[in-house]
């Protein structure tokens, strides 16, 4: 296996689950209070020791209280919340490593300082910018230097992409949930999140490139993945998660669906338990991560 180093749509807004970042609820002057002197917010506002006390941009933080932010100057005109916008929007051009991938949290160890598309941390993060960069919507007040170092920001976000797609038998592929960030190859987090490939993440990634003004190296990336989903879509089953549990039962009738995981090399959908032994039935991980985890999904079938 080899490893390439290789227009702006607004997102919908997000539904706020339980797991997201205190910042997308908190009230105003909790995000003020909360911002670190680095210019980032924790997930939890809470948590005062280890790596989650350092700012993060996992579960839609900081750059939701750089949205909202920016939404309560333009409602207001106080000066407050636009100072804070602009320290926020620093602190992502800080995060940034010099080949353009962001970390999960800033100055981080072990996992959280892999590039991170989970949960489509840096995705958001480069939409974000990408608005600023046109000063757009709320951002109209951002002054031309920082649309600009923004615009940079993106451009080498999108060569990180570029260069994190995997390629297999010499066809370009798609993205793991993380990737180390010196050697760019698909990266382990959490014990039952393995290398490999992932079907839902890559998904994002391929929208946001498809925003992006086309050239050969973009093209060719998009067909590359959208070519892998067609591969590895999974034809006669139905995913089923109930009762603290899933199944994958056959139906000749359903939709395709594809796996959360991809083995490298092989493109066998694989599962992992909290033992971090890669198996290729769900049925043989324990209940807890069965139901606890979406193993198969139907995310590209929205491209």
């Amino acid at each position: 296996m080899v490893f390439s180093v290789a227009g702006m749509a607004i997102l919908p807004v997000p539904t706020v689950s339980a797991a997201d970042a205190s910042g997308t609820t908190a009230s105003m002057s909790d995000i003020l209070k909360n911002q670190r002197p680095d210019g980032g917010w924790r997930k939890d506002y809470s948590q005062t020791s280890g790596e989650w006390a350092k700012s993060t941009i996992d579960n839609k933080a900081t750059y939701s209280e750089i949205r909202r932010l920016a939404s309560e100057f333009k409602k207001t005109n106080d000066p407050r919340y636009s100072a804070a916008a602009v320290k926020g929007i620093n602190f992502l051009l800080n995060m940034q490593y010099s080949n353009g991938g962001w970390p999960q949290v800033y100055q981080s160890s072990g996992y959280h300082k892999h590039i991170t598309y989970n949960d489509d941390a840096m995705i958001n993060v480069m939409y974000m910018l990408d608005e600023v960069a046109g000063r757009k919507g709320n951002f109209s007040f951002i002054d031309s230097s920082l649309a600009n170092r923004s615009k940079n920001a993106v451009s080498k976000g999108v060569d990180a992409i570029l260069n994190t797609q995997v390629v297999s038998g010499g066809k370009l592929t798609a993205w793991g949930q993380q990737h180390d960030s010196s050697s760019l190859r698909p990266a382990g987090a959490r014990i039952y999140e393995v290398p490999s490939l992932t079907a839902g993440e890559s998904v994002n990634i391929v929208k946001f490139l498809k925003t992006r003004p086309a050239n050969s190296r973009i093209t060719a990336s998009i067909k590359g993945a959208e070519a892998w989903f067609n591969k590895v879509k999974i034809t006669g089953y139905r995913y089923e998660r109930a009762n603290g549990d899933s199944r994958i039962i056959a139906d000749s009738s359903a939709s395709p669906i594809w796996a959360r995981f991809y083995e490298l090399g092989t493109d066998k959908p694989i599962f992992v338990g909290r033992d971090g032994v890669v198996k290729y039935k769900l049925s043989d991980i324990e209940k807890e991560r069965r139901g606890g985890y979406a193993w198969y999904g139907n995310w590209p079938s929205k491209l």
